[in-house]
């Protein structure tokens, strides 16, 4: 094959060869993979498909998702960043329990926690990840102290060992937020917490 036409945005486009099973069409490139599928590219992004339309379909639906998640991000906290990545990262929804019946090892708060551990201690392939989970490292210092040793007010760790994991990731994206950065700062945060919790119950 030497030229194939696609449509980029309602425009036909020529595939122009540049190299052995290599095309460009407008400013994207593809290529036939040895598997026969085409893989599209543009900047750092790329689709994949079984025909070079498919392929660069498949760009430009991932082109149009980085930009809306650009667009979210910019007006996101840095708690919203981290609870909405955490939430992905470990598939947890609005009625997703901290508590599996089926296996009794399973712990929802402690699957988030070991997510920011890991990102500290072991930092994987997803750098960007990596680095969003990286912020909540002090608050997962203070959880440990004082939820987890049971040193903050009863009555709110009960409260927060109540939370749902979607609940309990949006509580450490608000200590992100509130720039904890060593346990005492995360004492005074769980403290005023306390407060308001009395607060609420009076």
């Amino acid at each position: 094959m030497n030229t194939e036409a696609i449509t980029i945005n309602g425009t036909e486009t020529t595939l122009t060869a540049i190299g052995h099973m290599t095309w460009t069409a407008s400013d994207i490139n593809l290529r036939i993979r040895p598997n026969m599928t085409w893989r599209a590219t543009r900047g750092n992004l790329a689709g994949a498909g079984s025909t070079a339309q498919e392929a660069a379909d498949n760009l430009i639906a991932t082109e149009r998702k980085a930009e809306k998640a650009a667009k979210l991000a910019a007006r996101s906290s840095k708690g919203q960043i981290f609870a909405r990545e955490m939430r992905s990262y470990l598939r947890i929804g609005a009625r997703t329990r901290r508590f599996d019946s089926k296996k009794w090892d399973v712990d929802g708060h402690r699957d988030v926690m070991q997510a920011i551990a890991d990102a500290n201690a072991f930092p994987g392939a997803d750098a960007a990840r990596d680095a969003i989970f990286q912020t909540a490292y002090a608050a997962l210092c203070s959880w440990e102290k004082h939820i987890d040793g049971y040193r903050a007010d009863a009555v709110l760790v009960s409260h927060i060992n109540t939370m749902t994991p979607y609940q309990f990731v949006a509580l450490i994206g608000d200590m992100v937020d509130a720039d904890i950065a060593n346990v005492g700062e995360g004492e005074l945060f769980f403290a005023d917490m306390a407060r308001r919790l009395y607060a609420q119950a009076a």
